[in-house]
């Protein structure tokens, strides 16, 4: 099965749904990664009515494009976190045809974090969407094994956890960490690079995450070594940042391009 590749939003987020929608499909990506809940205090807050209209104006563009709505976030799992409160971003979610949704962990309690996990996924599970744990360094879920040891404390079966290969990087973690966890964990790889040497400091790890990511083959991560562990046809995201002034659909283009030969030299050493 031949790679998909999906465009995250954050690659593009100062560009609306429908906008994203448009540049992915010209671009020539599979798929599509939607932020339709806030991550920053800067990003766009839908009400549930907003999220309901969006979602239905939004479903015929995706289908009458051949594109598909890879993943939608975000969650976040912190001491005011209502799971029930998600449940317009789900059925935003379903309404899309999305798969995954993905979550990030702001608390360092991964008791009360298992707790919230377990029922955000058994609200999931009726939409058919399985719920993705992103680990950060700045997060309060730091590394892989973390991560993994959440998922598994938290007992559902559409929970699983996305490797991000900034973050699998900062963190330390090694290929033989994926390669213990296996496919039915991890199946789902977000892509960039960056330099070898991480930013000192947390709000400086903060700012890298959000802004600074370079195009995958131009920076010094192990990439290689992660597409490798990870199973041959998981979808792959692309969250490299616009940089100031560039043209959206131009810089789609080409972290695209730059994935593809990224991925295709491994093809090649394998």
């Amino acid at each position: 099965m031949s790679r998909r590749f999906s465009l995250a939003h954050l690659s593009l987020i100062e560009s609306p749904p429908a906008e994203l929608v448009r540049i992915a499909v010209a671009a020539g990506f599979d798929l599509v990664d939607l932020r339709l809940a806030p991550a920053t205090q800067t990003d766009a807050v839908y009400s549930a009515g907003e999220l309901a209209g969006l979602a239905r104006d939004l479903a015929p563009m995706v289908r009458g494009a051949g594109l598909k709505v890879w993943d939608v976030e975000i969650i976040r799992l912190n001491d005011r976190t209502r799971p029930r409160d998600y449940l317009p971003l789900m059925e935003a979610a379903a309404t899309l045809g999305a798969s995954r949704m993905k979550l990030v962990c702001d608390t360092d309690d991964h008791a009360y974090a298992c707790a919230l996990l377990h029922e955000l996924a058994g609200l999931a599970a009726p939409f058919g969407l399985t719920l993705d744990l992103e680990y950060m360094v700045f997060s309060g879920v730091k590394s892989l094994k973390a991560a993994l040891a959440v998922v598994a404390a938290a007992g559902a079966l559409n929970l699983k956890v996305l490797v991000d290969a900034l973050h699998w990087a900062r963190a330390g973690d090694r290929a033989e960490g994926i390669r213990a966890a296996g496919p039915a964990l991890l199946n789902y790889v977000q892509l960039c690079d960056a330099p070898a040497t991480a930013p000192v400091g947390r709000e400086a790890l903060i700012a890298e995450a959000r802004t600074n990511r370079l195009p995958p083959g131009e920076g010094a991560l192990a990439l290689g070594d992660l597409l490798e562990a990870m199973p041959p046809d998981c979808v792959t995201s692309l969250e490299v940042p616009l940089p100031p002034g560039d043209d959206p659909l131009i810089h789609a283009r080409a972290i695209l391009a730059a994935a593809r030969t990224v991925c295709a030299r491994l093809e090649t050493v394998s």
